[in-house]
């Protein structure tokens, strides 16, 4: 099912949330699970903007913490979130309290 315009409008940026106990989250050349991995992982706390999103795969630019500068990566794993909706400024964004309800999903 596509996303609206005004859907897709307001999830164009992303906040990495996953990955706190693993470095990261894993980045993969192409939208297919099965593409080539990246040498690196996006970390967490990144902020990333949206290129193009396929179901649960989002294709992203880096534009604020490490990783590859753009690459396709999942939303969700096991049903807990990878990434989540932002602001591209973010302010309003409580990195504190994501990092705590992070750390007590994990």
């Amino acid at each position: 099912m596509a996303k609206s315009a005004e859907a897709t409008a307001s999830a164009a940026w992303w906040l990495v949330v996953g990955g706190v106990d693993k470095g990261g989250i894993l980045v993969r050349d192409g939208a297919d699970l099965k593409s080539p991995q990246r040498g690196i992982k996006l970390s967490t706390w990144a902020v990333v903007r949206q290129l193009d999103l396929v179901g649960e795969r989002l294709r992203y630019e880096l534009c604020r913490g490490t990783g590859p500068a753009e690459g396709w990566v999942s939303l969700k794993i096991s049903g807990k979130d990878l990434l989540v909706p932002t602001q591209p400024s973010a302010p309003s964004v409580d990195l504190a309290a994501l990092r705590l309800k992070a750390d007590a999903d994990s």
